[in-house]
């Protein structure tokens, strides 16, 4: 004899007269396939989308740009700033003169710095009695300290062949009450002292 099978039960009509659905195997794929679509929403979503302080910014400039809204938007503090250029430029401007010195060579050195002075462009000129040199000056750049840059792109006719171009600075200039403390960036040998004299 056999095993008795028990009857199984007829799973019926399926579709809307009767009772039906999809098979596991069905559901499973519908579960991916909605897992995969949210994925892909969320990643177009943080790929397009600016972050949220990006999203008030743009509202901001938004309010700003309408002129009823820009009278009630108050204006952000802006941060302290440093000294600005400027007011520098404005207390190095003049005629500086004073004793240099290079090694055991001393000489008299003569900054003249013109109020349209600054940066790249021509500031006025240096001048050295030893063999004499007269170089026209541009401001490389302004350091701490505060600490001018300058480089010596020609010479007059009247200098000596012996005096040498700097074209990209080094001969720096130091800022103090009414004091230039002079230094070179490419001897390290060569200093000097210079007070205002106009």
């Amino acid at each position: 004899m056999g095993d008795l099978e028990e009857p199984r039960p007829d799973p019926g009509p399926s579709g809307p007269e009767g009772r039906g659905g999809l098979s596991a195997s069905g559901w499973a794929a519908v579960t991916a396939l909605g897992a995969a679509a949210i994925t892909a929403a969320v990643t177009l979503l943080t790929h397009f989308l600016p972050p949220a302080g990006g999203q008030q910014g743009a509202q901001e400039q938004v309010v700003a740009t309408s002129p009823r809204a820009a009278a009630r938007t108050p204006a952000p503090t802006p941060a302290p700033a440093p000294a600005p250029q400027s007011a520098l430029l404005d207390r190095l401007t003049g005629t500086w003169s004073g004793p240099a010195r290079s090694g055991s060579v001393r000489y008299t050195m003569t900054l003249v710095v013109t109020g349209s002075c600054a940066e790249g462009r021509p500031c006025g000129t240096m001048t050295t009695d030893a063999l004499p040199c007269v170089g026209a000056i541009t401001l490389v750049a302004i350091e701490d300290g505060p600490s001018f840059d300058f480089a010596t792109g020609s010479f007059t006719p009247d200098s000596s062949a012996s005096c040498a171009l700097r074209p990209g600075g080094g001969d720096y200039f130091v800022l103090g009450d009414d004091v230039l403390s002079y230094r070179t960036g490419y001897d390290g040998g060569t200093s000097g002292t210079l007070r205002r004299v106009g």
